[in-house]
């Protein structure tokens, strides 16, 4: 049985069963709500149902009263390894025939319109979300946590798109909003990640501290904003998004989606491949015969960097992947 909680206007305090939820843990603390992913064998990487679970939580938490701050973490020696890019089932209620081509795209057009929901539901939020980030904070994993308002990092954690190396990350291009133009062209471009201190030090995370204190400092952190009136910072986190907004986010983000719709549409109509890419193209044979795991060696061994955690944050752990291929192909 779900949790029974009152919902605000317009329903007008109407009892509302909540979910169970699967792939997600809520945990509260005082003032604190946390939002747990908590697959950490696979590093908690996203998935449909994953992403909607995550929503309807920070939704959840939104209505409870004694939460003032949420915080997104992940289990185990990672954030989150990314999307799921093992194959997937068809979404439910979706036509076979339509604007959506269930087998060429895997769910990549509804996918993109439906996880940009999920992170607008963190966005337009009226509490403060904070992302608290260890280890592997990856392609998705990067994008929710962009998403929330504040970002506390470790300093060995790795921040990245490396499925960049073979896929356009268009509908999602925060980056220049982040740090700037001349280091979102850097860090897409070359497809390199960043570690912890890097990440402070462009603007994209908000504090950084060593791996052992991390659980610590970001309460600590959620502890100081939640002493704030909760409306107070309501009003505050939504006039700062709206600067945001002002300068063109979410029309560059919803521009970049359309040229996703475009790649696809493209695609359906003349059999090429997603991008006309030659590496997408090896990448996907290579998985699909050799496995991903084997398709993701393939595809970074050109590279003279690889996403990599340090030794301590992996030490007495069975999972000792030291790289992006092994982490993502956990999932």
């Amino acid at each position: 049985m779900g949790k029974m909680v009152k919902w605000a206007p317009p329903f007008r305090g109407e009892d509302v069963e909540m979910p169970d939820y699967e792939l997600i843990r809520l945990e509260r603390d005082g003032a604190i709500g946390r939002i747990v992913l908590n697959s950490p064998e696979k590093r908690n990487p996203l998935g449909y149902k994953r992403l909607l679970e995550i929503a309807m939580a920070a939704k959840q938490f939104e209505l409870e009263d004694e939460i003032k701050v949420i915080i997104i973490k992940g289990d185990g020696p990672s954030f989150c390894s990314g999307y799921d890019i093992s194959p997937v089932e068809p979404a439910p209620n979706l036509p076979e025939n339509g604007y959506i081509n269930l087998k060429r795209d895997m769910l990549w057009e509804s996918y993109n319109n439906e996880h940009l929901r999920v992170f607008y539901t963190l966005w337009d939020l009226q509490k403060p979300v904070i992302a608290q980030i260890q280890g592997y904070c990856l392609a998705g994993g990067s994008e929710l946590a962009a998403f929330c308002d504040i970002r506390v990092v470790a300093e060995d954690a790795q921040i990245g798109w490396p499925v960049g190396r073979h896929w356009s990350p268009g509908n999602i291009q925060y980056m220049p909003w982040m740090v700037g133009m001349t280091k979102a062209k850097f860090y897409m471009l070359t497809n390199q990640p960043m570690d912890g201190t890097e990440a402070f030090r462009s603007g994209w995370a908000s504090a950084v501290v060593p791996a052992e204190d991390l659980e610590a400092e970001t309460e600590k952190i959620a502890r100081t904003v939640s002493l704030t009136d909760t409306q107070l910072a309501m009003l505050t986190k939504r006039s700062l998004n709206r600067q945001h907004e002002i300068m063109g986010f979410r029309t560059g983000i919803a521009n970049g989606t359309d040229l996703l719709a475009l790649a696809e549409l493209r695609s359906s109509l003349t059999g090429a491949s997603y991008y006309s890419s030659e590496s997408e193209d090896e990448f996907a044979s290579r998985a699909a015969r050799d496995g991903l795991k084997a398709a993701l060696t393939w595809r970074d061994q050109q590279y003279d960097m690889e996403y990599r955690t340090s030794d301590r944050a992996r030490e007495g752990r069975d999972d000792t992947a030291d790289s992006e291929a092994e982490a993502i192909a956990k999932s």
